[in-house]
């Protein structure tokens, strides 16, 4: 058989077309080869001399960067835009940025290329908003990533410089955290309490952002969890913005009532909640009110909580507030020291914090403040209730001061 092979191919040199089909399948498997050799090639070669950042809108790198690039003239040559937002929700305004599709221009020295991509299939938004992914992807031959990254960080900072109004607010959906802009600052001396337990709150944050030596110096985990508990309307919320806006930081806010949101899902938004922020989780007995070991109607285990509070993927360096009007409705695991470190009862005021709240409503009115206050005497009122009265009579002191929507109908007939 073999003998019959051999002279099949001899006979087959012989002749002049097998022998061209041959060299051409030759040649061709040698351009192919040469061809992937050239690709591969060149491929290292690009990857080694060009850097490729891509981000997308989901990010708020994204704003950064094109915020940068237009405020450094990268837009100029640019031929095809799009209109965009930029600024916070009180600020907004028209910004020209890049159309789809690629665009070369030269920035401080370098040759870029920028391609920006849309998506309809693949959505992003939170609160009803629903608008296209984008994918911004810039390339810089011989090019170096620090570039980029110093761009993005510029970029951070004009904006936070020219913009800032409060608090950057972001929000978990989707499996990623989105920046929905910024909430109005709210001083501490601005809330109502009884004593200077809104002071003491907000200096206990700030030594904690500043404590990581100290953590680690004990080898204990840089983490510390707050819990806010008092009836409705006795300022809470407003004191986690207060704390925030005292101190410069974010407030990124966890839904546990979100039913798509699982144990795996809870962790990876706490390990990845964004860096400077405080991380929040309101009304925390309306998810849980016991202990249990299952899945709970929001998608969410107790366990699976517990776990993403203090477990070993918990992000460090960050504070934890949670808030509650029921604090006795509450499992004792979930607000003992390590996960709720600090409890901070903010209640009904009295007389006292009342006659401050009117004076920052009627500067100067101090004979009417005190009549304010004596006609509130020894009634127990929530902040809210205070500030909903002023603002209602905020054009008639006289009228505010008379506190006739305030005080029991018993007190107004004792008088």
């Amino acid at each position: 058989m073999l003998t019959d092979l051999n002279t099949f191919l001899l006979s087959g040199l012989e002749s002049d077309f097998f022998a061209g089909g041959i060299a051409l399948g030759v040649m061709g498997i040698s351009a192919g080869i040469g061809r992937m050799l050239w690709v591969r090639l060149r491929d290292f070669v690009l990857r080694r001399i060009n850097v490729t950042v891509s981000v997308d809108n989901r990010l708020p790198e994204f704003r950064y960067l094109l915020h940068w690039l237009e405020s450094h003239g990268a837009m100029r040559r640019v031929r095809r835009f799009r209109l965009t937002w930029t600024g916070g929700r009180l600020d907004r305004r028209a910004s020209y940025t890049p159309a789809t599709g690629r665009h070369w221009f030269r920035i401080d020295g370098h040759w870029v290329r920028i391609e920006r991509s849309l998506s309809e299939k693949a959505k992003t938004g939170n609160h009803g908003h629903v608008n296209p992914l984008e994918t911004l992807t810039l390339l810089l031959p011989f090019g170096r990533r620090e570039l980029v990254e110093g761009w993005i960080a510029a970029g951070a900072e004009m904006i936070s410089r020219t913009s800032r109004i409060g608090p950057e607010l972001h929000i978990h959906t989707d499996g990623y955290w989105s920046e929905l802009g910024q909430v109005v600052r709210r001083p501490a001396s601005t809330l109502v309490a009884e004593d200077d337990r809104i002071d003491r709150l907000v200096a206990d944050v700030r030594w904690f952002y500043g404590a990581r030596e100290w953590y680690v110096a004990r080898g204990v985990p840089w983490r510390r969890g707050y819990l806010l508990h008092g009836p409705p309307g006795t300022g809470k919320s407003s004191a986690i913005r207060a704390v925030a806006s005292e101190l410069e930081l974010g407030l990124s806010i966890l839904d546990l009532g979100r039913r798509s949101l699982t144990d795996d899902g809870l962790s990876e938004a706490v390990a990845t909640a964004p860096g400077r922020s405080i991380l929040v989780i309101e009304d925390i007995d309306a998810a849980f009110t016991q202990r249990s070991a299952g899945e709970t109607p929001t998608g969410v285990s107790f366990s699976g909580l517990l776990n993403a509070i203090d477990g070993v993927a918990a992000q460090e360096g960050r504070a934890l507030f949670m808030t509650t009007n029921h604090i006795e409705r509450l499992d004792p695991a979930l607000i003992r020291p390590g996960r709720a470190d600090v409890h901070v009862e903010l209640g009904l005021v009295g007389a006292g914090p009342a006659k401050a709240l009117f004076l920052r409503f009627f500067p100067g009115e101090e004979a009417l403040a005190d009549a304010f206050a004596a006609r509130i005497g020894t009634e127990r009122l929530s902040p809210a209730a205070l500030q909903g009265w002023l603002l209602a009579n905020a054009a008639d002191a006289n009228i505010a001061a008379e506190a006739g929507g305030l005080v029991t109908p018993a007190r107004l007939a004792a008088e």
